[in-house]
């Protein structure tokens, strides 16, 4: 399995939503204790299920976390590790460390911008949410991201959730497993699913003929909370699986400040989305 080398391609608007999201992906203790999957029945109402998985969501102001990042798609496979840092409701940023710590890629996203800094090719980009949302066809924010990346429910283009969103979804329930679903103003299908321990297991995104699904495992107890050190993100579509990433966490060290910059050297050229999207390569 190779490391990670940049290249180019085009892209259309639902390209520039999974591409954002799999970048984030190309980044991407306390006393632990391994979680085995539930076989729990559900037994409270679904309104009552819905309110248990959003409080045994993962609570934190800031969150650090070592991840080792497995990609493959069609045509390669590679392997990096990089630095995930989440400052809760504010910013995220994940330095891609392939070789010996020494940073290739840095990417910022905070609640009103997107910015990328490749040090291998000399480029950076710095662009508004406002700009984004005339390019991407799905209502997706700073906070529905980092819910993603932190194994938590979430209402499309929301900033938070709350009971109050529960009539939003339409819940499928058995014995041991119940789905979360709901429709954006985009037509872009959201499916959450959670087990018997009120876990979160899934995401899964749907627009159109293309799927990104968000697998949670490896359940760990950290800090009196529970949090899967493994995830496992799959973009397909009805007749191939284009691109498979896995992602695993270090033991999160969570609630110690610290700050996040991003300074920009002098000589480097600024490109679109577009171009900074297509790292992910052929």
């Amino acid at each position: 399995m190779k490391t990670w080398t940049p290249k180019y391609q085009t892209c259309n608007s639902w390209k520039v939503f999974s591409g954002i999201v799999f970048f984030c992906l190309l980044v991407s203790c306390k006393s632990s204790t391994g979680i085995t999957s539930s076989s729990t029945e559900i037994m409270k109402t679904e309104e009552a299920f819905f309110a248990a998985v959003l409080d045994r969501s993962f609570h934190f102001d800031t969150f650090s976390a070592r991840v080792n990042l497995e990609f493959s798609d069609l045509q390669q496979e590679f392997s990096s590790k990089a630095q995930l840092k989440i400052i809760r409701d504010d910013r995220l940023q994940i330095s891609v460390q392939p070789f010996l710590g020494v940073e290739m890629l840095r990417i910022e996203i905070s609640n009103d911008s997107i910015k990328m800094l490749d040090r291998m090719n000399k480029r950076f980009l710095v662009d508004s949410y406002q700009h984004l949302k005339k390019e991407m066809e799905i209502d997706f924010n700073f906070q529905n991201l980092q819910a993603l990346l932190t194994n938590q429910l979430f209402v499309p283009g929301e900033y938070r959730i709350s009971t109050r969103h529960f009539r939003l979804f339409r819940i499928i329930k058995s014995s041991q497993i119940a789905e979360f679903q709901l429709k954006d103003k985009n037509n872009t299908f959201y499916t959450f699913t959670a087990d018997g321990d009120e876990q979160l297991l899934s995401t899964k995104i749907e627009h159109e003929n293309q799927m990104l699904t968000w697998h949670y495992s490896h359940f760990q107890t950290i800090d009196n909370q529970i949090f899967p050190i493994k995830m496992t993100a799959r973009l397909s579509s009805p007749d191939q699986t284009k691109g498979t990433a896995t992602l695993t966490f270090s033991t999160p060290d969570i609630n110690h400040p610290f700050s996040l910059d991003f300074n920009i050297p002098s000589g480097y050229n600024r490109v679109t989305l577009a171009q900074m999207i297509n790292l992910i390569g052929k």
